[in-house]
């Protein structure tokens, strides 16, 4: 029997942005992912020369259905493979809604989908130009294609770079990064990112901690897995 399966969830992570000035609808407030993956150096030091990840940051908070329906309809007349979700970016106390998209091939189409977006009836935020290298929260609810390769450990079968490991229970975000940093100074390889994750599965939730390390071995995702059950213990 295939181990593989879909569930649905979201990742709770910290990213680096930028609000653009360019190839956007005039007066709206769009921000491009900059440096994702901040835990894994080598990917953090790679150019792009097109938008990986862009935020459309919406006046309402549109449901998923709506902004997958959305993303449906358009896929049938773009020239390339759109990937919509609801996304939530947090900056100190304030809480922007948003349009997460991937996929586009250049910087040119972000316009093309905003405004198709916009025909649909999302309505986007005034210009927020000031957000430059800006440290964030991005919640991002999406679809995952897992592998279980062993207890409490997946892989992504979409991105091989991917895995997941289970956790007993879902610390606070200044928790997991004191956990993530101590962990990080004493393991063998820390040449990773990780981020949090909730996996909608066996008819409940499931706490995961998101690792992205391309080559990555089943060794070092059970050696993270054991550091995190480790230090979650201490504060249960």
């Amino acid at each position: 029997m295939s181990k593989k399966f879909e569930v649905s969830g979201y990742v709770d992570k910290e990213e680096t942005v930028n609000a653009l000035t360019h190839s956007i609808m005039p007066g709206t407030f769009v921000v491009e992912i900059n440096h994702p993956f901040p835990g894994y150096y080598a990917e953090a030091m790679k150019e792009y020369s097109k938008p990986r990840s862009v935020l459309l940051i919406s006046r309402n908070k549109n449901t998923w259905e709506k902004t997958l329906r959305t993303a449906a309809k358009l896929n049938k007349f773009l020239d390339f493979k759109l990937n919509a979700s609801v996304a939530e970016m947090r900056v100190g106390s304030k809480t922007y809604q948003a349009v997460r998209i991937k996929g586009m091939n250049s910087f040119d189409d972000i316009k093309t989908v905003q405004q198709a977006f916009a025909e649909e009836g999302f309505q986007f935020v005034r210009s927020r130009s000031r957000y430059q290298d800006e440290t964030v929260l991005l919640k991002v609810k999406k679809f995952y294609l897992i592998n279980r390769v062993q207890e409490g450990i997946y892989e992504d079968e979409r991105q091989s770079e991917m895995a997941y490991i289970e956790i007993p229970w879902r610390p606070n975000w200044e928790l997991f990064r004191k956990i993530t940093m101590h962990i990080k100074n004493n393991i063998s390889n820390n040449q990773y990112d990780v981020a949090l994750a909730t996996f909608y599965m066996n008819e409940g939730i499931q706490d995961i901690i998101r690792v992205y390390k391309p080559n990555h071995t089943i060794e070092l995702l059970e050696e993270i897995r054991n550091a995190y059950l480790k230090e979650l213990a201490k504060y249960e």
